[in-house]
């Protein structure tokens, strides 16, 4: 398997006071602080409204949009939270954090299984962002996960040749391939995610999986045809 979303969740980020943006940014970064400090209380529902209030206050404050589209999903309205994500998309470039804050709306669905509308984020984030390797790993992960295959070794290729030293990346490629059937291939991209990083348990699994899946079709080529 791929890595990609197995993170926990959309991280809370801890409010930068001091930056200009005048009464909307100040209201909407006092409301998200609010927000967590009611969730780590256990007041869901406070939590919930705080988050609201930051967003009507400042619409375009993405740390509040991707809190709120996870919520969203969550109260299953998907079509709310798939939007409140979309709309990272159209932020300026010098939104802080930007980059992650898409990846993690994007490992949100991934784990939430939304594949179909983790794909949509990642093409769009692509096209925005060509030179972002995560976003194509987000990408070879979703289409792996609708069978697209072809896509998904395609989208993890390009990762790999924005950042060919990324164990991870080679990885998810072995990966990709594996569940196409193209298990040699497969085989020599995890024998080298493995000589890459012999610590990483996930890849050194993969290639057993892949291994023994290997050694079931050769098998199978030398069972004896059966007389009739």
């Amino acid at each position: 398997m791929t890595r990609k979303g197995r993170e926990a969740g959309p991280k809370r980020r801890r409010v930068v006071s001091g930056r200009t943006g005048g009464w909307a940014l100040f209201h909407a970064e006092a409301e998200y602080a609010d927000s967590m400090f009611r969730s780590a209380m256990g007041d869901v529902r406070g939590s919930v409204e705080a988050l609201r209030r930051s967003h009507a206050a400042l619409p375009t404050y993405a740390p509040t949009t991707l809190s709120l589209g996870s919520v969203e999903y969550q109260r299953r309205r998907p079509a709310e939270g798939r939007r409140l994500f979309m709309s990272l998309l159209d932020l300026p470039d010098s939104t802080p954090d930007l980059i992650e804050i898409i990846d993690e709306a994007g490992d949100f669905m991934i784990q939430s299984g939304k594949y179909r509308d983790g794909l949509d984020l990642y093409r769009s984030a692509v096209v925005r962002f060509p030179r972002v390797a995560v976003f194509q790993q987000g990408i070879g992960c979703c289409a792996g996960h609708l069978d697209l295959h072809d896509e998904a070794i395609a989208a993890s290729r390009a990762a790999l040749s924005l950042e060919p030293e990324n164990q991870q990346f080679v990885n998810d490629l072995g990966w990709s391939l594996y569940e196409a059937g193209r298990l040699e291939e497969a085989q020599r991209e995890l024998e080298r995610a493995v000589a890459m990083d012999p610590t990483d348990e996930l890849a050194a699994e993969n290639l057993r999986v892949c291994s023994r899946a290997l050694a079931s079709k050769a098998r199978q080529g030398r069972r004896p045809l059966r007389s009739t």
